[in-house]
């Protein structure tokens, strides 16, 4: 931005989220466990709109949790990437690995529930591996809560009804993205429109199309990338008038 603005260069700027991912009592709890899974533990947490805060409905928490740790400990195995049985492969560098690691440290300290996970993996294995790892009973005051780890580390919270799972959603300095799981549809359009998100998915979470644009807002960005708003920072509006006649 310091470079761009000594030429008034337009800019686009995609830096990073918090996204949340709700899921309401009415919830099909299968489809939420398992895209809940995938949206934080897929390419080893390391995605940009990695739904890593998982808000759920205090009446299905429990059970919610348990099918999540079971899916994770099933799901998630840990191995080389080229390995077709491998679900998580290392972290991109030395730093990143010793960064999730020292984040696990912070949840414990906290005062956050481990679940499941929260080790570095045998050190014999050649690359930087760690445990898929899920914190439960998270304070939406906690770093693991707020701040982006870019890993493989899930933080799960509840909420009471709509209302605080949006104030949950929004308490953030980002707004990357964020998904909602809800059997209705009325609720689902009415909570995403309030969601302070560039992009927000519903029953689903990670889908993209290049012609559907991707960005964020507060802390997660300037600008559009992908569709006919991805154009906009290439070009220019210009606005020509034509005087057809001979009156002033």
């Amino acid at each position: 931005m310091e470079m761009a603005s000594k030429s008034l260069k337009n800019i686009t700027l995609e830096t990073g989220g918090k996204s949340p991912l709700l899921v309401f009592a009415d919830s099909d709890l299968d489809e939420a466990v398992k895209w809940s899974h995938m949206g934080i533990m897929s390419n080893q947490g390391q995605i940009c709109t990695a739904t890593s805060r998982l808000l759920v409905q205090d009446s299905i928490y429990d059970d919610f949790v348990k099918r999540f740790v079971e899916t994770t400990k099933t799901v998630s195995k840990v191995g080389h990437q080229w390995d077709s049985e491998s679900y998580q492969g290392p972290q991109v560098s030395k730093q990143q690995y010793d960064r999730v690691l020292e984040y696990i440290q912070i949840g414990k300290s906290e005062g956050a529930t481990l679940l499941s996970g929260g080790q570095p993996v045998d050190s014999s294995k050649k690359g930087f591996f760690v445990q898929p790892t899920v914190f439960g009973d998270v304070h939406h005051q906690m770093r693991v809560f707020r701040e982006e780890i870019f890993g493989p580390v899930v933080v799960i919270t509840k909420f009471s009804d709509e209302a605080e799972a949006l104030k949950l959603a929004n308490d953030t300095t980002y707004g990357l993205g964020a998904a909602v799981f809800t059997r209705d549809v009325e609720r689902a359009h009415r909570v995403a429109a309030e969601i302070e998100a560039g992009m927000v998915w519903i029953n689903s979470t990670q889908d993209s199309e290049p012609y559907i644009p991707f960005g964020g807002v507060k802390q997660s960005g300037i600008g559009r990338e992908l569709g006919e708003a991805g154009l906009e920072a290439y070009s220019h509006t210009k606005s020509i008038h034509v005087n057809l006649g001979s009156r002033l």
